[in-house]
């Protein structure tokens, strides 16, 4: 490889680039109990830092990428109380530790007018990043710390049409490194993906259908998963009259189906078969010069009314994809973490359940459906003023795994008390942010800060001992360059 990059550097140009983004994000969580006996996480004030490097080498045709998460994780503060696998190690101080260095990007593609060839560790992305998820968008609300990593062999080729949007055709064979249901070491899993995509350069409509084959194999090597996902995408800007007004309407929605025997029930004792599915649609009516924005997001995420058939209907949202930041990524998170360690602990089960460790969602949207109307401001470029709301229901009664098995089947909530109702809560949630670019007109340094809160109303048979009302600040402090 070396000596290919030399003989092309002296028929080219050499181009090179260095980016990144050191974060820090202080919080104030708050106290969620997660089991009948009253146990709490026990986090009351978390600092947390990431820096995000990377580089790029462009030698002709040829580029050279790298990107790495360092000294990532919690540097001060309070950690969990209770042990979890939880990615982002919140039961432990790990920003300097190995577990505080991940590698996101390590590969090599090559392009030419109509085929590009990539090679090597890479993150994934599709569509809304309902399902495939890089974590390099900045959300609505909340954070964002994850990012789906492949080992991808891909080859895209690119087609002109009469319509102006080019065809992009994709095939590509995965090794997944981390994503929700897999990390290397721990699971085996393989991805085949094919996907299509017109996009259009002046219009930026997008229309897109992806689908992945998936076999999985568990730390149990005798339990597997095979899955089949076929997922559509599209986005419509429409401009509005001559005053600069714009609508974008954008969509993407997915099925799953398989078969899996890394979870058993009473009826499914050789395995479960797999069929579940979900939608994401977002709306934009973005003013003049984007100095304001009305934003109006939905998203539903099947779930499971019986869990001692034979059929699995959980479908779970990538984790870097926001509904809100408090009703998922932090109190349904904090609840299977809870549960999770009720599981496991031998005190209450001498043999966990198999698939036990895809519980903790890690602040996924799953099992759930949301609306969220949010409105952003920009009254000066640097000033970013945002405003919304979620109301989130469950498609299925409302059902703690452990506590509803316990109970003979009887629906109750993670306080062991029944419940009777799909309502989930209401949060509100506001965001001020500060942003201004410093330094040199090439390559300039852009500080932000913002402050953030989310307040949420558990619904009625999710109330908490201290009442139904859960808060959470958090302010977050960054320097890309």
């Amino acid at each position: 490889m070396i000596a290919v990059l030399l003989v092309a550097a002296r028929a080219a140009e050499v181009e090179g680039s260095i980016d990144g983004e050191l974060r820090y994000i202080g919080s104030l969580p708050p106290e969620v109990v997660v089991d009948p006996s009253g146990t709490v996480l026990g986090q009351s004030a978390v600092l947390d830092q990431r820096l995000r490097a990377g580089g790029s080498l462009e030698v002709g045709a040829v580029r050279l990428s790298t990107q790495w998460d360092l000294l990532t994780g919690q540097v001060a503060g309070d950690t969990w109380s209770l042990a979890s696998p939880d990615e982002r190690d919140r039961d432990q101080l790990s920003a300097f530790t190995l577990g505080g260095v991940r590698a996101r990007d390590l590969s090599a593609a090559v392009a030419s007018e109509h085929l590009d060839v990539q090679l090597g560790l890479t993150t994934s992305r599709w569509g809304l990043g309902m399902l495939a998820n890089d974590g390099a968008q900045a959300p609505l609300f909340g954070r964002t710390d994850f990012g789906d990593r492949v080992l991808r062999l891909r080859a895209t080729g690119h087609f002109a049409n009469a319509s102006a949007s080019p065809l992009h055709l994709t095939a590509a064979v995965d090794r997944v490194v981390a994503d929700e249901l897999a990390v290397l070491g721990t699971q085996e899993a393989w991805q085949g993906v094919v996907a299509g995509l017109l996009a259009s350069p002046t219009t930026h409509r997008q229309l897109g259908l992806y689908a992945v084959q998936r076999w999985q194999r568990e730390a149990d090597p005798t339990r597997s998963t095979s899955a089949t996902v076929l997922d559509s995408y599209g986005v419509l800007p429409l401009p509005i009259g001559d005053a600069g007004w714009a609508l974008v309407l954008a969509a993407e929605g997915a099925v799953v189906t398989g078969a899996t025997d890394k979870a058993t029930t009473y009826e499914g004792r050789d395995g479960l078969l797999v069929r579940s599915g979900g939608v994401a649609a977002q709306t934009r009516l973005v003013a003049p010069n984007e100095r304001a924005t009305f934003h109006l997001r939905g998203a539903y995420a099947s779930g499971d009314a019986d869990l001692d058939d034979g059929v699995a209907r959980d479908f779970t949202f990538d984790r870097d994809y926001d509904v809100g930041m408090v009703m998922f990524d932090e109190v349904q998170a904090a609840w299977d973490v809870g549960t999770w360690s009720l599981l496991t602990d031998p005190a209450d089960a001498a043999v966990p359940p198999d698939g036990v460790d895809d519980l903790p969602s890690e602040g996924a949207f799953e099992r759930a459906v949301a609306v969220q109307p949010v409105v952003q401001v920009k009254p000066v470029p640097w000033l970013d003023l945002r405003a919304g709301m979620v109301f989130a229901w469950s498609p299925v009664p409302v059902a703690n795994p452990y506590t509803t098995f316990r109970a003979g089947g009887e629906p109750r909530n993670q306080l062991d008390q029944p419940t009777d109702s799909r309502a989930l809560g209401t949060e509100l949630d506001w965001a001020v942010a500060v942003t201004k670019e410093v330094g040199p007109d090439v390559n300039p340094l852009l500080p932000r800060l913002s402050v953030q809160g989310g307040h949420l109303i558990l619904a009625r048979d999710l109330a908490q001992p201290s009442g139904r009302s859960v808060d959470l600040v958090m302010a977050t402090a960054s320097l890309a360059f």
